[in-house]
């Protein structure tokens, strides 16, 4: 059905889908085809990870280019309302583009992936304006 999954770019999705908002949920049983279950807010999907040395291109339909994951997605034993997404990494990006099923089509969504700040919330920098004082109004306004 499926080659071996591809383990570094599962992990590099579920950091993904934390920073999107999503809790993730890993699939226990390696026999039905999709990676995790991420669920957020009143948005709940299986989510299909691949690692992708070619992009489609400008003319290629994204089912037509995914076409094994797109059927498998669509053949999913999920119960309605579960959406379905493949999750695709680009070997020469670091991002993910996300696809999601649509009756008989992939629509692209496009995230904003910006990667949590390094530093702690609180800290000063040097090159920080200093708080200011709270002003005082005179007596006579």
């Amino acid at each position: 059905m499926r080659g071996t999954r591809p383990v570094v770019t599962i992990e590099s999705a579920k950091k993904f889908a934390g920073r999107q908002g999503y809790c993730w949920v890993p699939n226990p049983d390696a026999d039905l085809p999709y990676d995790a279950l991420a669920y957020r807010d009143h948005d709940a999907i299986a989510v299909r990870v691949r690692t992708c040395r070619n992009s489609p291109g400008e003319f290629d339909m994204w089912e037509d280019f995914f076409r094994d994951d797109f059927e498998i997605l669509k053949m999913l034993p999920m119960p309605e309302g579960i959406g379905r997404e493949l999750w695709v990494r680009y070997v020469w990006s670091r991002g993910f583009q996300r696809y999601r099923v649509h009756e008989d089509r992939l629509y692209e969504i496009s995230m904003i992936d910006r990667e949590k700040p390094a530093f702690k919330r609180g800290v000063k920098f040097r090159n920080e304006p200093p708080d200011l004082l709270p002003i005082r109004r005179h007596e006579s306004e």
